[in-house]
């Protein structure tokens, strides 16, 4: 594997055993509560917490992803497609704004010259909007070229945590969440970063920002991403 490769997996694993660190903590502190007045309020101030772990997570880990397709200097001709698309997205813009003909040929022109120059991104900041639902992560995913099938099962429990975080954060009334209920969330944020930390490194060795022919995948069945 490739000096950048192990930078970029233990960088992930770092951002997951912190997020993982603060996901434990969240639980240990409704768990110090139990019996107390206060771990009603506890609970509802735990789901808010632990959806941010999750969102922080995934920003960062996408942008890691995305700083190290920058540095991997891809010629843009051998780029796949979606994520050419997702690096001119600001041009693309322009060309929805009543451009006039000599506009548009100025832009296709630029296109055709920067076909061979090094992939450059109009937009590098992954945005995920601060609201991360499942329907928002595979609208990145589907730029970024991320298989999110690893993903897939925790679908629903993902929606209905970002549902009930927002009746927190935005409602007037205290909702009744149990401390069953926080476990239960904090399981499946846990299980959806190993999820997407699995989906990142498969992505990274299979070359999926390259387009099919110009991938040159490790063909061999015992290399992955082992950091020892």
């Amino acid at each position: 594997m490739k000096a950048i490769d192990r930078t970029l997996a233990q960088a992930i694993a770092d951002c997951l055993d912190r997020r993982r660190l603060t996901l434990t903590n969240t639980k240990r502190v409704v768990l110090s509560l139990k019996d107390n007045v206060l771990q009603k309020h506890s609970c509802c101030m735990a789901i808010p917490m632990i959806y941010a772990i999750w969102e922080g997570f995934a920003k960062e880990v996408l942008q890691l992803y995305l700083e190290y397709i920058k540095e991997s200097k891809i010629p843009q001709s051998k780029a796949a497609t979606a994520l050419l698309a997702y690096a001119w997205s600001r041009s693309f813009k322009k060309l929805s704004n009543n451009l006039d003909q000599a506009k548009k040929v100025e832009l296709v022109d630029k296109f055709f010259a920067a076909l061979n120059d090094t992939l450059v991104f109009e937009t590098s900041e992954v945005e995920t909007n601060s609201n991360l639902k499942f329907a928002v992560l595979q609208g990145i995913a589907t730029e970024l070229c991320l298989d999110l099938t690893a993903l897939n099962e925790h679908q629903k429990k993902l929606d209905a945590l970002v549902n009930r975080r927002n009746n927190i954060a935005h409602g007037g009334r205290e909702p009744d969440v149990s401390e069953t209920l926080v476990s239960d969330y904090g399981d499946s944020v846990l299980a959806l970063m190993l999820a997407l930390e699995e989906t990142l490194l498969a992505a990274i060795k299979t070359q999926v920002f390259f387009r099919l022919e110009h991938r040159e995948v490790d063909e061999n069945p015992n290399a992955g991403f082992c950091l020892v």
